[in-house]
């Protein structure tokens, strides 16, 4: 295994790359990023501890390292598996600052051994002041739900505190990221930063008895970060019907102005003002403390409150339409216009199409066997990187050859500047399509379009 021992050092490299992804991933990947509660995070040099829910691969990693505003190095600690897959990958996660650690099924003995070298370097990098960032779930997953949080997060923690005799003053900073969407860029990020605690309540506990001190150290920290976010608890049985139900009812929800009386805000004043996304967060969360309270009340009304939602998520399907769709009216005028607006543009996503399409069909190639859904945002963020980058390249160097050098610039240039109108215009062109489908169904009297109506109105009706 290679050396991590230097890990925790400056590295101007590194922080060049990051200045540079930063821009691309907060400005262009993301429409809008949001962060509620920054006022909680200690100062560059105090010891923390940053842990976070996980379900988004590697754009979680990268939602608590471009969030930072004194732009430190947090070091961050991962599954060890990925580290085993050549000597390459291995430097280049050190390189970004990445420390392994090795679950039962990742290895054999000697990898489980060589997490206490892991351990004991986690723990020496907050004895020197640094941040360290972990996920204590080991692992993401695909929804709004937490999974338990295993023991290599408070072995850590307690590891650190030994090192210095139970002197060291460091807090474990909770986290939580929300996506508008998962899958696509030009969606929007929340991050919640809650605010930091401190472990020596447990000390005493560990001394005696270690594993009992994990376990109800770990209660707290998943109660800390869980309490900034949203947690679906029935995940395994009906998690499709609350993803149908947050788009159905959000507008409801937000539409009311009390709807967040008596629900623990956090951020400041400026930043719950500040509106979407945060408030989406929110609608999403009391939509869930309301089917939760539902379903321990009234059992049998939830139990039918899930199979409308499920036989109305299939009859979208059916139709290939959309929930927005049946949201809000929608007229030939509408559909005309919309339209109209698509024919106009489409000379700048013409142009933006030709400049743009070698490099953004190398990414759908890429995602076209993906086995795991919530890698889609990687695949997009981090080879288009490299994809876009060495296109624009190539680019300028076909231009120069037959013209000239400020030719190829200024071909690269457009190329740049006109693929988000592009990616836009096809978006809205997608959406323009299914409105002309869900105008000739209404056009046309189609009888299951009237019976997702009455029944999307029956399921708002029955929980708000």
């Amino acid at each position: 295994m290679i050396s991590f021992d230097k890990i925790n050092q400056f590295d101007p490299v590194y922080q060049f790359l990051n200045w540079f992804f930063r821009i691309d991933h907060n400005y262009i990947y993301y429409k809008k990023i949001q962060v509620i509660g920054y006022e909680n995070v200690p100062p560059k040099g105090y010891p923390i501890f940053a842990i976070s829910n996980h379900t988004n691969a590697v754009m979680d990693p990268l939602a608590m390292l471009y969030l930072y505003k004194d732009h430190r190095q947090p070091v961050f600690i991962a599954r060890g598996d990925v580290f085993k897959k050549g000597n390459f990958i291995a430097r280049l996660l050190r390189f970004l600052k990445i420390l392994p650690t090795f679950r039962s099924r990742d290895g054999g003995r000697s990898d489980i051994r060589s997490n206490l070298d892991t351990f004991d370097l986690a723990a020496s990098i907050l004895d020197e002041g640094g941040t360290l960032t972990m996920f204590p779930e080991a692992g993401h997953q695909a929804g709004k739900f937490f999974n338990t949080f295993k023991k290599g997060f408070p072995r850590v923690a307690f590891l650190a505190a030994e090192k210095s005799d139970y002197q060291l003053d460091f807090k474990i900073l909770p986290m939580y990221v929300y996506y508008t969407d998962y899958f696509n860029m030009r969606g929007t990020q929340v991050m919640v930063i809650g605010e930091p605690f401190a472990i020596s309540e447990f000390y005493e506990l560990y001394k005696a008895e270690p594993n009992k001190a994990f376990l109800q150290m770990n209660e707290k920290a998943r109660e800390a970060v869980r309490s900034l976010g949203i947690d679906v608890t029935d995940h395994e049985e009906h998690y499709p019907q609350y993803e149908t139900l947050f788009r159905v009812c959000r507008s409801t929800i937000l539409s009311d102005p009390h709807a967040f009386d008596g629900m623990e805000l956090h951020g400041t004043e400026r930043d719950r003002k500040a509106g979407m996304p945060y408030r989406q967060l929110l609608s999403d969360k009391k939509l869930v403390a309301v089917l939760e309270r539902m379903r321990d009340e009234h059992p049998d009304r939830y139990e039918q409150l899930m199979a409308d939602t499920a036989e109305y998520a299939a009859g979208l399907k059916q139709l290939r339409l959309r929930d927005w769709e049946l949201e809000r009216p929608i007229t030939s005028g509408n559909v005309v216009g919309k339209g109209l607006l698509l024919l106009l543009t489409a000379p700048f996503a013409l142009v933006g199409f030709l400049g743009n399409i070698i490099p953004f069909q190398a990414v759908q190639f890429l995602k076209r066997n993906l086995e795991d859904p919530m890698f889609r945002s990687t695949l997009n963020f981090v080879p288009g990187l490299i994809f876009f980058r060495l296109w624009y390249l190539i680019l300028f160097i076909l231009v120069m050859i037959f013209t000239k050098w400020w030719i190829g610039i200024l071909a690269v240039v457009v190329a740049f500047l006109t693929f988000i109108p592009f990616y836009e215009w096809k978006k809205a062109a997608i959406k323009w399509l299914s409105m002309c489908r869900f105008r000739c169904y209404e056009r046309k009297g189609n009888t299951m379009l009237a019976k997702l109506k009455a029944l999307r109105k029956k399921l708002i009706d029955s929980i708000l």
